[in-house]
């Protein structure tokens, strides 16, 4: 699942240079209930959805979770842990490091499922999003030049007002 909206150079490399990979993308704008009902349908014909975790929203207000990340607080998105308690899906981490000349590929579980109720999605996102930073910090810290972010990591997340601007 790719937000393009800041990526298209990067999407039309990959549609130029991979075209069987580029066609297994999903292309999205924002999360509406009918992109969720298509995913809903992928994920029951055992297709697996690769959502990158790092990237903060551009445009939603609030839809952040501040964890500790590296020795200073970090914002992390909320929106793939809502996404698979919506979709009840199991969840993995999903990382590729390259060693040498060749890359190792890790597929760790993460849950089983992270479809709570309601009044426990609060605790579910905030105990989710812990446990992924301290992941991603783990093998950071492993490999310290592969790991990047497009944006301002541990910049504050934009408030309503800036969002406006």
């Amino acid at each position: 699942v790719v937000f393009t909206e800041h990526g298209q150079r990067f999407m039309d490399y990959l549609k130029k240079q991979h075209p069987a990979v580029a066609a297994h993308l999903i292309e999205v704008q924002d999360m509406g209930a009918d992109t969720a009902v298509m995913l809903r349908e992928r994920i029951d014909r055992g297709e697996l959805l690769v959502i990158v975790g790092d990237r903060t929203p551009v445009h939603s207000e609030g839809r952040t979770e501040t964890q500790s990340f590296l020795g200073a607080p970090a914002e992390f998105p909320q929106g793939p842990f809502i996404l698979a308690s919506l979709l009840d899906c199991p969840v993995y981490l999903f990382f590729c490091l390259r060693e040498g000349k060749r890359f190792r590929v890790t597929l760790e579980p993460f849950a089983n499922s992270l479809a709570v109720s309601r009044a426990e999605r609060r605790q579910m996102l905030h105990t989710a999003t812990a446990r992924y930073a301290e992941r991603l910090a783990h093998y950071a810290k492993q490999y310290p030049l592969q790991w990047f972010n497009f944006f301002d990591f541990w910049r504050p997340a934009p408030t309503k007002a800036e969002h406006r601007d």
